[in-house]
């Protein structure tokens, strides 16, 4: 696959997808819905650093598709900026950023340092070294999981047992235009598996006393007990079994009764997401509505 980024004089970034069919001929064809996926990444990742003015002012830019041309699978896409030339010179290509986004995706950054050209010196955890523009160093700690959902869609063809292999070209048309380091480099199965977005997830909980009403009350499920307080009326899991015994064995609970409650709350936090259940562990005493206020 052949993809291309050109602003009003352009750039090429080529993308090649290399591999065996099953018969050992060479791979000339890949599933629609991952050459799809791979457009729809390509269009992502370049609208976000767009966005982020990384390829300067070019905002007014659009992907573009050519012909295939012989050899493996190819498709050549264009960015095309309605901009000045003189504006995109100096300004990173697509594969530069395509190069720097699979690179974070399996590295992580040992360090970095501000440099007086508005550029930002980068040291990988593997010690190997990148220069980038402070717009597109800005974007790459952005939108971290926005960005993995693009490169897997990039890559989406070498989960195909077919697929072996993508050779990225990235060799600018106009002379001044930076490429990316090493300018050609090849992304493998690991990358593709390095760029799943992890789930950050985390996990707490706290224990409290509160009184409470059983505004909903399951006598078969322990697990859909509806409870309300002051602060909020929430679907809980009975876990006191004694409790649970003394209602089998008839207990009388009246819609205005209080409960005093012991509950654990736990408190999932997943992908910026919370989530919180609450765990009746005990219940401490009961006392009937009205005007009775006996112990049960």
């Amino acid at each position: 696959m052949v993809i291309e980024n050109v602003e009003e004089s352009g750039d090429s970034l080529t993308l090649r997808f290399a591999g065996e069919n099953e018969d050992g001929t060479e791979l000339h064809e890949l599933r629609a819905a991952h050459v799809a996926e791979v457009l729809q990444g390509i269009t992502g990742l370049a609208g976000d650093f767009t966005r982020a003015g990384a390829f300067g002012n070019a905002l007014d830019s659009e992907i573009l598709v050519r012909p295939a041309r012989e050899g493996s699978f190819i498709i050549e896409v264009v960015r095309f900026a309605q901009e000045h030339h003189e504006a995109i010179v100096g300004t990173p290509t697509l594969g530069a950023v395509l190069w720097w986004a699979t690179k974070s995706a399996r590295a992580d950054v040992k360090d970095f340092e501000y440099l007086d050209d508005d550029m930002v010196k980068v040291i990988w955890q593997d010690d190997t070294v990148a220069e980038i523009p402070r717009t597109a160093w800005e974007e790459l700690n952005k939108r971290k999981r926005r960005r993995k959902r693009h490169l897997r869609q990039i890559l989406a063809p070498l989960s195909d047992d077919r697929v072996q292999s993508l050779e990225v070209f990235d060799v600018p048309e106009e002379p001044g235009l930076p490429t990316s380091p090493p300018g050609e480099f090849t992304l493998t199965t690991a990358d593709y598996i390095a760029a799943q977005p992890t789930d950050e997830v985390s996990e707490t909980f706290t224990i409290f006393e509160t009184e409470a009403q059983m505004s909903a009350i399951d006598f078969d499920s322990p697990e859909k007990w509806r409870v309300k307080t002051t602060a909020a009326n929430r679907l809980a899991t009975m876990e006191d079994a004694d409790f649970l015994l003394r209602v089998d064995r008839g207990l009388a609970i009246h819609k205005g009764d209080i409960f005093r409650l012991k509950i654990r709350e736990d408190v999932l936090e997943k992908n910026g997401q919370t989530r919180r259940t609450w765990t009746i562990l005990q219940v401490l005493s009961h006392r009937r509505s009205a005007n009775d206020d006996d112990d049960a």
